[in-house]
This record gives C-alpha cells, structure tokens and sequence, in this order.
C-alpha cells in the first residue's frame, strides 16, 4: 500500500509565489531508492530530499493536466532506455528552489533498459494535487482527459481473456503430476509441492504446506488474480478446508476454488484433481500429465552416451537406495538395477518364467542332416600291359647222397666173380641254372561296388548370437 502527502515546504513555498503572483510550477520528478523504509507507515509532512546517493533518476515532467479547479495532474514516462535501478521513494519538485511538493512511497520496483537479451520496461508515473485554486494556482490549463488515458478497464480485459483461453485447454481444472496433491504422513495431512491450473490461473507451491484438516471435509484450491496499479500481478494462492466452497468476491478482485482432495471420516484421501485437458483438444492433454503419467519409473531408455542426464542412471546392474528412490524400488525390488549391458529386452514367455529373470543366449534345437551321393562304380579292369619274357635269378647248384645196394665184379684170372655191398653214395653235382618265365599281357579285375563317405562339417560364426546393431546404453529415472 502507497504512501502519499502534499509537504509542508510545498505549502510554505506556494503561499509566498501567491504574494510574488508568481505561478506554482512543478517540473521534475525525482525517483530514490531509500534502504529499509517503511511503506505501511505515513509520510512525515516535514520530510526532504533524500541524500544525493541515494536518489537514482531525475526527470523533468513529461505532461500537466488540470482535473477541475482544485486538482493538477503531473505525469512522467521513463522510457525502456533508462535504467537499470531500483525505487521506493517518488518525489515532484520544483527544479528551481528544490522545494519538495509532494511525496509518495511506493513498494519497490525495478526500471529496465534494453540491452542485448533483455526487454526493457517503460513506467508511467503520474502525481495528483489536490488544494483550494490550484489551477489558477499553477496556471495549468489542459484537460487531463486529453492525454491520461485510462488502460485499466483495457488490461484487465486482456487478462481476463488469456485467463479464458487457459480455461478452453485446461478446462476448469488441471494439475502436473503430484502438483497440489493432498498425502499424509502418519497423521500430518500436507499438500504436495508443484503446479496446476485453476479457471485459467496458474498456481504454483514451492514447496510442501501442512494443513489441519477435521475428517470429514474436502480441500480446496483457491486463487485470484491480483495486484496494485503500479505493481506487478500475480495469481494469489491459499488453501482452504471446508465441506463446500464456491467462487466469490473479495475487495473487488474474484476467488476461484476447486476441490483437490475429498477426505473421509476414516482419514482416507480421495485425490479429485483432474489431469487430463480439455478432451477435445487431443495432443492438449499430454500438457498436464507428469512425468510419471508419460514415463514411468522403471522403463529402461536408450542413450547415446556414457553420462546419463540429471535423475537418471546407467543401467549397469549397480544397487541402489530404495529409500531415497522408493518408486524404482517398487519397479526393482531387489535393489539392484539390472545390468543392461550386451543385453536385449524380450517379452515375457507364457511358459511362466519370472519377470526380470535371466537367460543365457542359444540356438534353438535342430539338427543337420549331411551325405555323400551313392553311386554304383561296377566292376573296374585296370589297363593291359605285356611284360614279355623274363628270366628268373641264376641259383640251384647241388648234389644228392643217397644209401643202396653196391655192385661190383671181381676178376681172379680168367675168372670174374660178383660181389654185392649196401652203402653211401653220392651223385655227380649239377650246377647251377635259371628258368625263363613267360608272362604276356594281361589285367586285373577289380570290384568297387556301392560305397558311401563320412562328412565334417566345420565350425563358423561369432562368440555370441547377435543381429545387426548400433550400441547404446540404457538408463533408468530416478524417483
């Protein structure tokens, strides 16, 4: 809330340009930034010029307009090349004798000039005085209709249109992920830390809220579109425990409740946040799911690289904590990442093995069936050949004893006597001789006959099975 007051040096200054019957003249605003000052407090009428160091723009008035005959208007526009600085503390002074007329504090506000990569912002500030004569006073003349255009009715029309077209692709209600999700631990009842839509109004937690809650009631989401003339808007955002609460009004500005969680009387929690968007918008509704609605815990992904991105880890069959990461302990509940490396993904056989269960690489059953043509070769003749005549190695020299009767005659005289004897005797050697042996031509018949032959089949292929692929590692997120 603004601070404004019309000082007395104003008032001690123009009472004596009255008796000069010199006009009231305003000609500069003066913007400072004041450390530690206190905008719930009034201005202290008395108050001066702040110290030269702590006043970060001077400028003289960009437009006067008189209201009627009690009240001036004086309007300033810093443009988006000034800047940059901060101010609490807005002065309208005459540049002359310095006198300080008129003094507001203001929530702190920030002036931006462009500069590369950064839009800068223009701000208009404009100051009413209010006193008995004071368009004579000031010999201001011009209308400030001419030239004070009023952009409120127009702003807020533009906000209320965007918050419109928010409502046609999120619809009453829509929340990402666990955002706004009422849980409880033990008997604290708290609400989730995250991001959701209200009737167009985006509402973020930063972090986790407790809330006290009487069984039975529902929690409600409440938000509004708020802020000041010179201020920055945002959406305002509160929790309320009621059985029923509707839209309302409140200093002007409306309320937009949902209900995003229904509790019982047994303390059971029933999440009512809608996750989906408008169903007519199709791809729209991938814009409010999370994370987990899209990829849950657990999927293994591929990845081109050896680093994996921030919350994931490399499947590489490491334990983890489940602890920390209780939704991938539910997906491994052993503990253990499963070690993806050299690895493929098959789905689960009816045969009734185990999910996440091993299995070594292998052919299926088969045999080979291998043999040799039969053929009947017959009956062969090898070739014919003369050899002619040939003689055998000379050999054989021998002789022959033998035992027989001996018979001899005796001569005695005229007269011849026979004598017979038995014994020994030995024939005339005969020596040694060869043979002449004919062979002519002739062949042999040889007999083949049916047959067969053993094959081996030699070894081929790779250490392992394998298709044709590209590596990757997989990884898992972490949650």
């Amino acid at each position: 809330m603004s601070q404004v007051a019309i000082t007395k040096a104003f008032q001690d200054w123009k009472a004596q340009q009255a008796i000069d019957n010199t006009p009231v003249t305003l000609d500069e605003f003066v913007f400072a930034y004041i450390p530690g000052l206190d905008i719930t407090k009034p201005v202290d009428v008395t108050e001066a010029l702040p110290a030269a160091d702590k006043i970060v723009h001077r400028q003289e008035v960009s437009k006067t307009g008189v209201i009627n005959d009690n009240a001036v208007i004086y309007s300033v526009t810093i443009g988006a090349d000034v800047g940059d600085f901060d101010f609490n503390w807005i002065g309208l002074v005459n540049s002359e004798s310095s006198v300080l007329a008129m003094v507001i504090h203001v929530p702190t506000q920030r002036k931006i000039k462009n500069a590369a990569g950064q839009q800068g912002n223009v701000l208009v500030r404009s100051m009413m005085m209010e006193y008995t004569g004071a368009k004579a006073a000031t010999a201001i003349t011009t209308p400030a209709e001419t030239w004070q255009i009023d952009f409120t009715a127009r702003l807020a029309g533009i906000d209320d249109r965007k918050r419109l077209e928010n409502v046609d692709l999120y619809g009453d209600a829509a929340f990402f992920g666990d955002g706004w999700l009422v849980a409880r631990q033990d008997e604290q009842y708290f609400v989730t830390q995250g991001a959701g839509y209200v009737a167009g109004l985006r509402a973020d937690l930063p972090e986790n809220v407790d809330i006290e809650v009487s069984a039975p009631a529902k929690v409600w989401l409440d938000v509004c579109w708020t802020g000041t003339l010179t201020s920055v808007w945002s959406v305002q955002c509160k929790i309320t425990v009621a059985d029923e609460l509707g839209n309302y009004q409140q200093n002007g500005q409306p309320h937009y409740v949902y209900a995003v969680a229904s509790i019982d009387e047994d303390g059971s929690i029933t999440d009512l946040r809608p996750k989906g968007l408008n169903d007519d918008l199709g791809l729209g509704e991938l814009a409010s799911m999370g994370v987990d609605d899209v990829l849950p815990v657990g999927i293994p992904q591929p990845w081109p690289t050896d680093t994996p991105p921030e919350k994931w880890a490399l499947m590489w069959g490491q334990a983890f904590d489940k602890s920390v990461y209780p939704l991938l302990g539910a997906a491994y509940p052993s503990g253990i990442i499963p070690d993806m490396r050299s690895q493929t993904i098959k789905g689960k056989p009816a045969s009734g093995r185990e999910v996440l269960s091993f299995e070594l690489d292998g052919n299926k059953a088969h045999i080979h069936l291998a043999s040799a043509a039969s053929t009947d070769l017959g009956t062969k003749s090898t070739s014919a050949f003369d050899y002619g005549t040939k003689t055998t190695n000379a050999a054989g020299k021998h002789s022959h004893t033998f035992t027989g009767p001996n018979s001899m005659t005796v001569k005695d005289g005229d007269k011849n006597s026979a004598v017979s004897t038995r014994g020994t005797m030995t024939t005339n050697e005969a020596g040694e001789h060869s043979h002449t042996v004919v062979i002519g031509t002739h062949a042999h018949t040889v007999e083949i006959g049916k047959h067969a032959h053993d094959i081996t089949i030699e070894e081929s292929g790779n250490v392992e099975n394998t298709v044709k692929n590209i590596a990757y590692n997989y990884i898992v997120r972490l949650a």
